[in-house]
Order: structure tokens, then sequence, then C-alpha cells
């Protein structure tokens, strides 16, 4: 499959699942990335350097692999993806190879609704620092 049918495949499940929530989906390599999808209020907040410096931070994060692999493998199996939540985004970078990946990012309040370990620890943190 090509790298174009590849992300419109991703972009067209994710719209299924997510719908509206979607905020983008970038394939990236260690030399390039392409933008399979990015919404449009998401695009308007980032200059293209911006979106350079946000691609070489998901390309960094590939380097961990092998180290997470070495250290929690045994137990936890392969490492597929690193998860980051944020109070308006959840970033998730799925790891193809060292400098390779697919980075898809949700609206956090998609997760909202859900009961769901982040949500009730970061709901104990709040109601325990207030």
């Amino acid at each position: 499959m090509k790298p174009a049918e590849f992300g419109d495949a991703v972009v067209t499940s994710l719209r299924d699942q997510v719908g509206d929530h979607l905020r983008s989906v970038v394939g990236y390599t260690a030399d390039t990335y392409v933008f399979h999808y990015v919404r449009d209020d998401v695009r308007e907040r980032y200059t293209g350097d911006e979106l350079d410096d946000a691609v070489d931070e998901l390309r960094l994060e590939t380097l961990e692999k092998h180290y997470l692999n070495s250290v929690f493998q045994r137990r936890h199996g392969d490492h597929y993806s690193r998860v980051v939540v944020f109070s308006e985004a959840t970033e998730l970078n799925f790891v193809v190879a060292d400098g390779e990946g697919l980075a898809v990012a949700v609206d956090t309040a998609y997760f909202e609704p859900e009961e769901n370990v982040v949500k009730t620890v970061l709901g104990t943190i709040e109601e325990y620092t207030d």
C-alpha cells in the first residue's frame, strides 16, 4: 500500500470512530513528513516552524522504543505507542522504526464520556491539590 493510500485509510477509519474529534494524522520518516489530515482550527494554531518542531519531537520519541522494550518487554510485551494527554488534545505516537512513525491527535473531550484510568487519576489529583 502506498503512503497516501495508507494515510487515507487511517483517516477514514478514525473519522468513522471519533468523528469531528479527530485533530490530525501525520506520517513521518527521518527526512520528511506528510499531514494526512489536519482539522482547520488546529492548523490555524501552528506556524510552519512549529509544525517542524512538533514532528521533530515525535521523531525523538521513536528513539525510546528500543530502551523501553529492553526494560519492559519481558513483562509487558512490545512497545507500540506513546500516549500524551493534554487538556485539549490526546496525542498517540505509533513508532514504526527509529525516526519513523504515525502520530494521531484526538480531542481529549472525546474520552470524557468514558470512564478510564487517565480521567480517574486526573480527577483524584485535582481533588487533592485544590
